[in-house]
């Protein structure tokens, strides 16, 4: 059952590929002769595809999809429904709720449901728009009512003037997606919006795991015990009013340094380690919020817990953070060796890696 899925994956990812590289043709000769203004067709999500794993007493099996957006990097797409309407969103697990572009919404009179906000990411770009509260599903699941951001603006931050969302869009979106769809823990900056799989019905997604490896990436949901028997279970940071963070953990870059801050798990991070200070280490320099004081290859490794994981010649990102905001962020490509299981239930994060030790090409 898991092969036949994930050979229909694979397939999925193949079609979706050709339909965008046909998309590209035509949006370069757009470009050509309209110079940088431009307008993009909306993407086309593949059909949904999802299998109970063994009657469903292991759980709910979502294929993903791998699509490839801005300079050639890799994202995990999983198609929705807002309001019934079919959408192709990047599956985020460092980020929380669904963000949309508001253009793609089937409707336009959805009742307010927060403020306008913005939310930057690590690609220099920023996206902003305010709440709005409709119904989600994704795989046959019966609607959910959630709280998701309508964007609006899609731009650079004032500090990355020339980033990749300076034309007004971004691989997620507009190019080869319509918006993210955030299934991580919660993080200080990041309450705009409804966590969606945590507001399925029947608490189907309040236990979930995520295989982000690009030759077979999947969902699962409501996995067994059985399945995840041999995940490290590590506590999640959690609230006086019961809200689940991400836990604290510590990398270690070469010779260089030891830093202990949130450890966040990003499938959209276009970075492999990204590491977010406020206080700038005595070896790189130091700059204003946003910039990257150092980038490089470095042997590292990684805990939370009892769990350990090591890279040889990963590359590494020092970014200098606003005060009060340092992470660790593990990106798509520091998890193809890494699953992840959300137990929110117990307020615990699993990882469990496919070899203790990566090595790659210095």
């Amino acid at each position: 059952m898991f092969l036949s899925f994930l050979d229909a994956a694979r397939r999925h990812s193949r079609l979706n590929r050709r339909r965008l590289s046909a998309a590209a043709l035509v949006v370069t000769g757009a470009l050509v002769m309209s110079g940088c203004a431009a307008t993009f067709p909306t993407p086309t999500p593949p059909a949904p595809a999802a299998s109970l794993i063994n009657g469903g007493q292991d759980g709910l099996l979502i294929p993903l999809q791998v699509e490839h957006v801005d300079t050639g990097h890799a994202r995990l797409g999983l198609p929705i429904q807002l309001d019934g309407k079919a959408v192709y969103v990047a599956l985020d697990t460092g980020t929380q709720g669904v963000r949309v572009l508001k253009s793609v919404l089937p409707g336009t009179d959805y009742p307010n449901a927060g403020p306008l906000s913005s939310l930057p990411l690590a690609n220099g770009a920023q996206v902003s728009g305010a709440a709005v509260r409709l119904p989600m599903s994704l795989a046959g699941t019966k609607p959910a009512q959630i709280d998701a951001q309508a964007i609006e603006l899609v731009n650079c931050q004032p500090n990355a003037r020339r980033c990749v969302g300076m034309d007004g869009y971004t691989g997620e979106f507009g190019w080869a997606f319509s918006g993210l769809f955030g299934i991580g823990a919660a993080q200080p900056d990041d309450t705009c919006c409804t966590q969606p799989l945590r507001a399925l019905p029947g608490n189907i997604g309040q236990r979930y795991l995520v295989h982000p490896n690009f030759a077979k990436p999947y969902l699962v949901l409501s996995p067994s015990s059985a399945l995840t028997k041999d995940y490290t279970m590590v506590p999640m940071t959690v609230l006086q009013d019961g809200t689940a963070q991400w836990p604290r953990g510590c990398v270690n870059v070469g010779d260089k340094m030891t830093f202990c801050a949130p450890l966040v798990f990003a499938t959209a991070s276009t970075d492999m380690i990204r590491v977010e200070m406020d206080k700038a280490p005595n070896w790189t320099g130091d700059d204003e919020v946003g910039k990257v004081l150092n980038q490089g290859n470095y042997n590292a490794a990684l805990g939370t817990g009892k769990w350990v994981h090591r890279y040889e010649g990963a590359q590494v990102t020092i970014v200098k953070a606003k005060p009060g905001a340092d992470r660790i962020v593990i990106g798509l490509m520091g998890m193809q060796n890494i699953d992840v299981l959300f137990d929110f239930p117990h307020g615990q994060l699993g990882l469990r890696a496919a070899s203790e030790i990566e090595q790659f090409g210095q």
